[in-house]
């Protein structure tokens, strides 16, 4: 029987955070694909003798291929980034004294916010929203991942 590794909330939400950067760079390397589609040189010169490509529809058909492989990278990438954030409803609802905890984690693994932007965000200091974060990460680790993500607190543990 196969060993099941019990990843860290840690190692959890960096995944979810790398998923995210890949989204958003895949979705930048989209638009720049067809920014450079609709510029494209006009020659007067007699067919055959131009420069450079001959064929205008080549750039649409390696970005319509190009548009074809990220969107079926992008629906997983997009299902563990959602996943991220109904674990951060789960800290939410789980922990009503302590709202920074799900804000924290959300705008910082999800959102790629910095500490200190979350602070200016939320009102506090990002000190304050980086030790929220940790406190509810360490939460999350004693509860299970999948607790968290139901909004399950320690009391269901018992």
């Amino acid at each position: 029987m196969p060993e099941v590794v019990e990843i860290t909330s840690r190692e959890y939400f960096e995944a979810a955070r790398a998923a995210q950067r890949l989204i958003d760079g895949r979705l930048t390397a989209l638009r720049s694909m067809r920014a450079r589609e609709g510029v494209r040189g006009q020659t007067y010169e007699a067919i055959g003798r131009g420069t450079g490509a001959s064929d205008p529809t080549r750039a649409t058909d390696e970005r319509i291929d190009a548009e074809s492989r990220i969107r079926a990278e992008l629906g997983a990438l997009e299902r563990e980034v959602e996943d991220a954030r109904a674990v951060c409803r789960g800290i939410r609802a789980a922990n009503p004294s302590h709202p920074l905890w799900g804000d924290a984690i959300e705008l910082h693994y999800v959102e790629l916010m910095g500490w200190a932007e979350i602070g200016r965000y939320l009102g506090c200091t990002g000190e304050a929203v980086r030790r929220a974060a940790y406190a509810a990460l360490d939460w999350v680790d004693m509860v299970g991942i999948a607790a968290a993500r139901e909004g399950c607190g320690q009391a269901a543990l018992f």
